[in-house]
């Protein structure tokens, strides 16, 4: 791709080059104009001269463009060694006094660019002059135009090159005076960095020994810049980081590429920091190239990483503790409860004959009652650390939702009845089955409504409801108990947590059943939405996306949930 140069020179070089060709191009307008007046029309040779008199004005306008510097500052001096060598021709050939000029357009060059440029406009100003001579040689020079003195010709022309010598030189020491200044202020401001840098900054050869070192060294490392001069990597290196920092070096030096390492580099009282180095090549140099890096204290990253990892390990390895816990004391408790509600339902029924006292059978049956729900308490708290340790797995199947949801109503329907509350479901034809995992769905309503019936009074009712809607599933428990104030609702769904209250202290529980139900309806890619009031009830809403099912028997995806919207 070529890349226009015009926006990358400096606007006062273009602006000088300008105003010097404008000059130029006006005082040879200023000349020719003289030279008509008092020679009349020019011939040939001497319209050539005129041009080139006034070629400059011409360069001036061309200094608008996008065109190069360099190549208009070229164009202007082979113009003027062509103006020299036809006013030589013009006023006597190789010994006209004109041709002393022709040492300035090198010098002109060393003011417009470098080396190549000095050299490009002596070729010009030579073959200019051999050209002069040729055409001596030849016999073809035209009569001198000279009407002065020849003497007084070459003074004033080698006065006027003396002038021109003078202000060349001039300008050039200016040029690099500037040159020095800026060079100067550069190395100053780079010094100034490198000296007030917190970050350490090395320079370093291809095979990673330090060349440079700022002085931040002795806050990083304890050592002064002149004691790193010369160590290879090996000697501030942790053995176990070495292979790190030679890679990222190796990328810079070799490959051309930036390349960064975590290492851990020897201080002076024998300690090792933890550093962060970035390095790259330096520029302009040619492959192997020298490498300049920053490096970095990252000792408090460090520590602050080292105190997440154990404490990560501390939380992991309470949580297999607890887990392990929990698995033996699932094994302990539900042995004897299991030998508790067997017996005791034996005695309720009183299958081996007659108890006695009828005191006695309401005793089992509250012992039955109790283990019942002792054991009920410890599934859910089982359950709820599964879930947290991520070991809870899915087992989705296709199952009448209806089924289920009168299971979980005849479950609580023994206390609904002893709280004279009334329990109602509603089930959606396009609801009646669904594709989930049928022991989790079970769980939840059986939570939800024994829910509902705990905290509804005598004379309300509990209700479950299933449809189709846009967004899956939707599985609703609404209650006419006594709700729940706003303020607390952000509080309900987790673990161990219950609303206080006056009107709630007489109730049993652990806080873990909307807990559970939150975490199964999450595992199912759903979401729970709880909506209550004080005095008003409550509905539990559960959205399941991926468990609607279509008419002939086959699992929904999500973008058909919609067409069911208008027929439900």
């Amino acid at each position: 791709m070529r890349v226009n140069t015009f926006s990358f020179e400096p606007k006062a070089l273009r602006r000088r080059f300008i105003a010097v060709q404008a000059v130029k191009g006006g005082l040879g307008v200023v000349l020719a104009a003289m030279f008509v007046g008092l020679a009349g029309r020019p011939d040939n040779a001497e319209s050539v001269a005129l041009g080139l008199l006034l070629a400059p004005g011409i360069l001036a306008l061309l200094g608008f463009t996008p065109l190069p510097l360099a190549r208009l500052e070229q164009a202007g001096l082979i113009l003027f060694a062509g103006l020299i060598g036809t006013l030589a021709l013009l006023t006597g050939g190789v010994v006209s006094p004109l041709v002393v000029w022709f040492a300035l357009v090198p010098a002109e060059a060393a003011l417009a660019g470098g080396r190549s440029q000095v050299v490009r406009a002596g070729f010009a100003a030579a073959i200019a002059f051999a050209l002069v001579a040729a055409i001596e040689a030849a016999g073809l020079l035209p009569p001198s135009r000279l009407t002065m003195a020849a003497w007084e010709v070459y003074a004033v022309s080698v006065l006027a090159a003396l002038l021109q010598a003078v202000l060349v030189a001039a300008a050039a020491q200016d040029r690099q005076r500037a040159a020095d200044m800026a060079a100067a202020e550069g190395a100053a401001m780079y010094r100034f960095l490198a000296d007030n840098a917190m970050d350490l900054i090395t320079r370093h050869s291809p095979d990673g020994r330090i060349r440079f070192a700022s002085p931040a060294s002795y806050a990083l490392l304890g050592k002064l810049p002149a004691e790193l001069d010369g160590h290879a990597p090996s000697a501030l290196v942790h053995p176990e980081d070495l292979q790190a920092m030679q890679t990222a070096f190796m990328d810079a030096a070799y490959f051309g590429r930036a390349g960064a390492a975590e290492v851990r580099l020897r201080h002076q009282n024998k300690d090792y920091v933890w550093a962060e180095i970035r390095c790259r090549p330096a520029e302009g140099v040619e492959s192997p190239a020298d490498i300049v890096a920053v490096t970095r204290d990252i000792s408090e990253r460090k520590r602050q990483e080292l105190a997440l990892i154990e404490a990560r390990d501390a939380a992991e390895a309470a949580s297999r503790a607890k887990t392990s816990f929990l698995a033996n004391m699932s094994h302990e408790l539900r042995t004897p409860l299991n030998a508790i509600i067997g017996f005791s339902e034996v005695m309720t029924r009183e299958i081996f004959g007659p108890v006695g006292s009828p005191r006695y059978l309401e005793y089992s049956r509250l012992i039955h009652e109790s283990g019942g729900h002792l054991l009920e308490l410890i599934n859910g708290v089982l359950d709820m650390s599964k879930i947290e340790a991520g070991k809870f797995e899915l087992h989705e199947e296709l199952f009448a939702f209806e089924e289920v949801a009168s299971l979980a109503i005849r479950f609580a329907g023994q206390a609904a009845e002893r709280g004279g509350v009334v329990l109602k479901l509603k089930v959606a034809p396009e609801a009646a089955q669904i594709f989930a995992d049928q022991r989790a769905i079970k769980q939840v309503l059986i939570n939800l409504v024994t829910n509902g019936v705990k905290f509804t009074p005598r004379g309300g009712e509990v209700c479950v409801s299933a449809r189709l809607g846009a967004a899956g599933v939707e599985i609703a428990v609404s209650d006419t108990g006594m709700g729940i104030a706003k303020s607390d609702l952000d509080k309900l769904g987790q673990p161990f947590v219950q609303v206080e209250g006056s009107h709630l202290r007489s109730k049993e529980g652990t806080g873990l059943g909307l807990a559970l139900v939150k975490s199964l309806t999450a595992l199912h890619g759903g979401e729970t939405i709880l909506q209550s009031a004080l005095g008003e009830g409550t509905t539990v809403t559960l959205r399941l996306p991926y468990a609607a099912v279509g008419k002939d028997g086959m699992r929904l995806k999500s973008a058909q949930i919609l067409p069911f919207r208008g027929a439900a």
